[in-house]
């Protein structure tokens, strides 16, 4: 009956508040300083020199430019396919409840507790023999960062379809409409806000997705984040750092984009 409402803290207490809010945040981004700061460190073969360098950033786009076009791409081409997946089967499993469509979303939601080893792995075996050979493809890649990710849109899609009214369809249906078409041109539309948040989120989570992809890639189909683990196992910090303050720059632009193009403050599923 009286719901919570926001009341600014004042006095010593605020000032407290306050302080221990940007403290934490400002802990929090230290290593990502760090990173930055390191990444533009001037390096003589694998060891840093005194002073800075690009010469990190000019190693990776020689040598590297390749993970990150795969990186984009790749990414890309998931999202779109979790997209149009994600409202599909939450489409099913609220407006067409029965055994199977509840089947369907379970089993959709199992990739989020497994392993993205123990999936790289599945996948390898499962597509490394004739007449499927997806192993060693930019196919099975993406289908990696489909499965890992799927979970995010699924269920942002799902909350947002849970508001809108079934009356909706129903009156595009009664004035003419088919139900596919009415799914298309009314649900579809309404249930964008909650789509985009969990798009957003699985976007951010494929560009840094590591734990499946490090058993799947090849030297043509490497992502930025396998990247990144070949220059650490290397011993070349600089290059990496550099890669990851890009993946980093990626991030944080594709967080501006989001509050920008939906008008909100936060990224909620």
């Amino acid at each position: 009956m009286r719901p919570i409402q926001p009341k600014a803290a004042g006095g010593v207490k605020g000032v407290l508040i306050h302080l221990y809010i940007y403290l934490l945040a400002g802990f929090s981004i230290i290593p990502q300083c760090m990173v930055v700061y390191t990444s533009f460190k001037a390096t003589k073969m694998q060891v840093f020199v005194e002073g800075f360098s690009l010469e990190s950033y000019q190693k990776i786009f020689s040598t590297a430019i390749q993970s990150i076009k795969n990186t984009y791409l790749y990414c890309f081409i998931a999202i779109l396919i979790i997209v149009v997946l994600g409202m599909l089967i939450a489409y099913l499993a609220v407006r067409r409840k029965n055994w199977l469509t509840n089947l369907i979303d379970t089993i959709a939601m199992f990739p989020y507790i497994v392993p993205g080893s123990v999936l790289g792995i599945t996948l390898m075996i499962a597509f490394n023999r004739p007449p499927v050979m997806l192993a060693g493809t930019a196919i099975i890649m993406i289908i990696s960062l489909v499965i890992r990710r799927q979970a995010y849109t699924l269920r942002s899609s799902s909350a947002i379809l849970y508001q809108i009214s079934p009356s909706m369809e129903e009156a595009a249906i009664s004035l003419g409409d088919s139900p596919a078409k009415s799914f298309v041109k009314v649900t579809a539309k309404m249930m964008m806000p909650g789509v985009l948040s969990g798009a957003i989120l699985s976007w951010i989570t494929l560009i840094n997705e590591l734990s499946s992809s490090v058993m799947l890639y090849t030297a043509n189909t490497r992502t930025m984040s396998v990247a990144i683990y070949n220059e650490v196992i290397r011993a070349s910090y600089g290059t990496a750092a550099a890669l990851a303050t890009i993946l980093t720059a990626t991030t944080v632009i594709s967080l501006l984009i989001f509050f920008k193009v939906s008008g909100s403050k936060d990224v909620t599923m």
